[in-house]
């Protein structure tokens, strides 16, 4: 009876110390249609043993691509990891990895394509003369309707962006 009380306590010890694997989806962060770069990228928190598909990653890069008048997006390869929050011992605790991927093929509409990252509200109401904070936020949303082809996670992850949620 014993060793199957210390057996369990042992298990349950080994199983909270290597973490739990915890599937994780992409969202695109960012880019520069000018350079034809698009920044994918996963949050994930301390303990964590993300499981990501990379399949999904290049899906979304290329169709940000696409709305930029490119084929295709190819892996730069390599990814970028940011600690966002660090705990009183100087530990990570979560963060983001980053992916960036190269728009490939013609890319010749892009000039006339619009960008999908969000302007902050700052710089739409120094360049498009002075905006409400309600008038920033519905042309932010009109911007997000307007736009296909995206993940239901990625357009909540936006809208909630967009709200400041």
């Amino acid at each position: 009876m014993r060793t199957i009380r210390f057996a369990m306590l042992a298990l349950a010890a080994s199983i909270a110390i290597t973490g739990c694997a915890t599937k994780k989806d992409f969202y695109a962060m960012g880019g520069s249609r000018a350079d034809g770069t698009v920044n994918m990228a996963y949050d994930f928190a301390q303990f964590e043993q993300p499981v990501v598909n990379m399949d999904q990653a290049k899906s979304i890069a290329k169709s940000k691509c696409q709305v930029w008048g490119y084929q295709d997006a190819e892996a730069f390869g390599g990814k970028t990891q940011h600690c966002n929050q660090f705990n009183g011992y100087g530990t990570c605790i979560a963060g983001q990895v980053v992916l960036q991927y190269q728009c490939i093929g013609n890319g010749s509409d892009r000039a006339s394509v619009a960008s999908f990252t969000p302007l902050p509200a700052q710089a739409v109401a120094a360049t498009a003369g002075a905006l409400s904070r309600d008038q920033w936020k519905q042309q932010q949303l009109d911007k997000l309707n307007a736009e296909t082809g995206l993940s239901y996670d990625e357009y909540q992850r936006r809208y909630r962006q967009i709200m400041g949620q």
